[in-house]
């Protein structure tokens, strides 16, 4: 049952890997099933035997993608403490190399469908209140370890966080090159400057 169990985590991890070029080159419009499986070099058939139809299988790329970059943020800060460790997380998931590139390709296709399924607000919804949260747990241990200031309205700040980080990120994919490196670091401790409560980052 084991074997079974890990044969069918391995199948659908590839085809989502396949999902995960395919969209990122050609939009959610050319990530029917035929071509996924073209991809595979498999069969729709094959598809249907992990996911029941396209919408199911979408769902799990958009979540395998979530999954991933909570994965690269605790790996990123795994020896950092304080306001290091959420620049660092935020610094890890912008788009500055490939595999990120295509994470957030992925995920821009997956806002734009969005528009007018329900479905995919609802989900979007979802990752978005899991991430806020996080965020939100985050500023309170700094705002507790007075790393931070006092008066701050953390559900506030983890919204516009947010919107700092995804304009950020947005602007990278759509002008490639924006910013460099250095660049990066300076607009998250610009941001993270202003939350604190004493001394220099």
């Amino acid at each position: 049952m084991s074997a079974l169990v890990d044969k069918q985590t391995e199948w659908r991890s590839k085809v989502a890997t396949a999902a995960l070029g395919l969209i990122s080159r050609e939009g959610l419009k050319g990530a029917s099933l035929r071509a996924i499986a073209r991809e595979l070099d498999s069969t729709t058939g094959v598809l249907t035997h992990y996911f029941r139809n396209k919408d199911e299988l979408l769902l799990f790329v958009l979540e395998t993608i979530m999954t991933r970059l909570a994965e690269i943020m605790v790996q990123a800060a795994a020896d950092s403490q304080g306001l290091e460790r959420l620049k660092v997380m935020m610094l890890a998931i912008l788009p500055t190399n490939s595999e990120l590139v295509t994470i957030w390709r992925v995920w821009l296709a997956f806002v734009g469908a969005a528009l007018g399924d329900n479905g995919l607000v609802e989900e979007h919804k979802r990752h978005y209140a899991n991430f806020k949260a996080f965020l939100q747990k985050e500023l309170t241990l700094l705002q507790a370890a007075g790393e931070i200031r006092s008066d701050l309205n953390l559900d506030f700040e983890a919204a516009a966080w947010i919107a700092t980080f995804d304009g950020i990120g947005v602007n990278m994919i759509a002008a490639p090159q924006s910013y460099s490196p250095e660049e990066l670091e300076t607009l998250v401790c610009r941001y993270l400057k202003n939350l604190e409560s004493y001394g220099d980052m």
